[in-house]
């Protein structure tokens, strides 16, 4: 009940990380046009290259630290800090490089120094120790209220492509705020802890390891657009970028269940119970694909539409995108739960950096020659295979250790439901008008359709969800 409490936490806070891109999206688009989609597209990925750097795998090395400790009072204390002090040195190094990097480079120089602002916030972001903690619920609340202004300030300010900087200067801020508004808890939870003992350099290596492949990631999911400016256009890198991010709009409710369960099966690994660990890993990739395979199927179904509501016509390229990325919703929720819900938290993080380094370098040779070849097209199918290529790999590495029949147990079930609630949602966008209640109203018809199909089919997940509900 308490990894459930937790992941519905952890999903609310995830959106509110996205709900401002998510809601200003049509509006962005009507008022910036692609041009101004696509710089921010660009400068944004450059930044996020040396915010990357800045991060050096504390997210996940401090989640997992955390959780094996959190019962002590004294030990979480001195790790806290010590964590936080390294993030805080490896952050403002990077800041200074980038500083450095936008010296050099006069176009867009302003919008950069902007997006620096992301930089700052990035060495006070202590979220990981919350999430250590299995305490997802201080890390929304606060939150909420900046992210609130923040939308109401866009709305309010940014009316034309000349306002461009008073965007990118508002999202810069609503992170560097939200971050601090985390710290006030810490007053409860923390110990003093004298500053000669300590140790920050300690961290140093055990959190490179976790760098790698974190770092590895986020290049294939920023090289695309860096890419697609240089070698077509940056109305190219604009297009793309908001495919991205609506793909990981929908990926938020499925991505956040990692999560949660990474520093829950930390502890029970910390404990020696590996039957528990096991059995964690087994039920959340239930739930991971019962949630996944319909998005994807429904995405793709429903991608025209999405962009012609959310976007402009001038943005018709996205739906494309979206229909050819739609698989990787449900590649990504598999490596994902595999690599943060087993390779990390057992400690087979040596096994997780090689699927995800091959994946990035296979990624940089994929969208150098499926962008030459298909333009745009080629990021997206780039992108597809890397996902395949890094699911495959994970899967090969643990294959010895899980039972296969159990991580995809019921995996026709789902496909079949998902497959049905297509064709029904299919069949409907050519009979009911293009108009926003009718598009709200196929939406509905396919989940009312999936569900059923699930309960039809008598799906385990279903099962015990219905059990649940009946014992309470």
């Amino acid at each position: 009940m308490r990894v459930l409490k937790n992941y519905l936490y952890n999903v609310t806070y995830q959106l509110l990380v996205l709900i401002i891109p998510l809601v200003t999206i049509p509006y962005l688009a009507r008022h910036l046009g692609p041009t101004g989609v696509g710089i921010n597209a660009y400068t944004s990925s450059i930044m996020s290259y040396f915010a990357l750097l800045g991060s050096l795998g504390i997210s996940l090395y401090g989640t997992r630290e955390i959780a094996m400790v959190r019962d002590n009072a004294t030990k979480r204390s001195q790790l806290f800090w010590e964590i936080e002090g390294i993030q805080f040195v490896i952050s403002m190094a990077a800041l200074l490089a980038f500083y450095v990097f936008v010296w050099f480079q006069p176009q867009y120089q302003s919008y950069f120094l902007l997006q620096s602002i992301t930089l700052i916030g990035s060495a006070v972001d202590i979220s990981w120790f919350f999430m250590g903690l299995e305490d997802f619920r201080k890390t929304v609340v606060r939150d909420a209220f900046v992210r609130i202004i923040s939308l109401i300030v866009i709305f309010t300010w940014v009316k034309q492509p000349q306002d461009l900087w008073i965007y990118i200067l508002v999202l810069a801020l609503s992170g560097l705020l939200g971050n601090l508004s985390l710290w006030p808890y810490l007053h409860d939870l923390l110990t003093h802890v004298p500053h000669q003992r300590l140790q920050i350099w300690r961290h140093l290596r055990p959190s490179l390891i976790l760098f790698v492949p974190t770092a590895s990631m986020q290049l294939y999911i920023l090289m695309n657009k860096t890419f697609l400016k240089h070698m077509v256009s940056v109305q190219a890198s604009g297009f793309m970028d908001y495919s991205d991010r609506i793909i990981n709009i929908a990926l938020i409710v499925v991505t956040s269940l990692s999560a949660v369960v990474l520093p829950h099966i930390s502890n029970l690994f910390a404990q020696h119970d590996l039957n528990a660990v096991h059995r964690s890993l087994y039920r959340s990739f239930q739930y991971v694909s019962a949630i996944a395979i319909p998005i994807a199927f429904g995405l793709y179904a429903v991608a025209s539409p999405i962009v012609n509501w959310l976007l402009t016509p001038r943005f018709g390229l996205t739906g494309i995108l979206l229909m050819i990325q739609a698989p990787c919703i449900v590649l990504i929720a598999w490596n994902n739960a595999i690599g943060k819900q087993y390779l990390i938290p057992v400690n087979r993080v040596r096994d997780y950096t090689l699927a995800v380094s091959f994946g990035a370098l296979l990624n940089v040779f994929l969208n150098l020659g499926f962008i030459h070849w298909f333009g745009v097209y080629g990021a997206a199918y780039a992108t597809v295979g890397t996902e395949v290529f890094v699911t495959g790999v994970e899967l090969l590495l643990v294959r010895h250790q899980l039972k296969f029949t159990l991580l995809f147990h019921n995996l026709w079930k789902f496909l079949v439901a998902a497959a049905v609630m297509n064709v029904i949602v299919i069949i409907c966008q050519h009979h009911l008008p293009a108009t926003l209640p009718y598009f709200v109203l196929e939406i509905s018809i396919g989940a009312l359709v999936y569900g059923l199909g699930l309960l039809a089919l008598r799906t385990d997940s279903v099962t015990q969800v219905l059990s649940h509900l009946r014992s309470h």
